[in-house]
């Protein structure tokens, strides 16, 4: 299923997420990064180190949820989205596209020499209250996790 229009603006017009994961302790974690998005493939890709939690995480359970979001004023504004994912730590040829498009984005992150991710999106729920209030759009990719 395609997604939305006005769900592929808003995941490109923005560039940080929120993350959230259960660590190998079953505990909830969340952490805010940068990503850039891939809508050809529906991937959100962020460059983090082994050592931190989240990866830790993604390395044990995979499968996590986050946000995107804006901060506006009024409720009239609200906008962001919800999703599922799966994590995924890239390698050879995906990563070096990966890494292409997420330097092109944020070229001062060449000095960092973390490993790449691609979040692969499963579903996403968009609210959109400039649509008028309460309004939601919704996307689910054809296989599940």
């Amino acid at each position: 299923m395609q997604a939305d229009s006005k769900i592929i603006k808003f995941i490109k017009n923005n560039h940080v997420l929120s993350l959230n994961v259960i660590l190998p302790d079953n505990k909830p974690w969340a952490c805010n990064t940068f990503y850039v998005f891939d809508e050809s493939v529906m991937c959100l890709y962020l460059l983090s180190e082994l050592k931190t939690e989240h990866a830790k995480a993604m390395l044990t359970n995979p499968l996590i949820a986050g946000t995107i979001s804006i901060m506006p004023k009024t409720v009239a504004q609200i906008q962001g989205i919800q999703f599922q994912a799966q994590a995924t730590r890239l390698q050879t040829q995906q990563a070096e596209h990966a890494y292409a498009l997420y330097y092109r984005a944020f070229p001062f992150a060449r000095v960092l020499k973390a490993p790449i991710w691609a979040l692969q999106l499963h579903y996403v729920k968009m609210t959109n209250n400039l649509l008028g209030f309460g309004r939601k759009i919704y996307w689910k990719k054809e296989k599940d996790f």
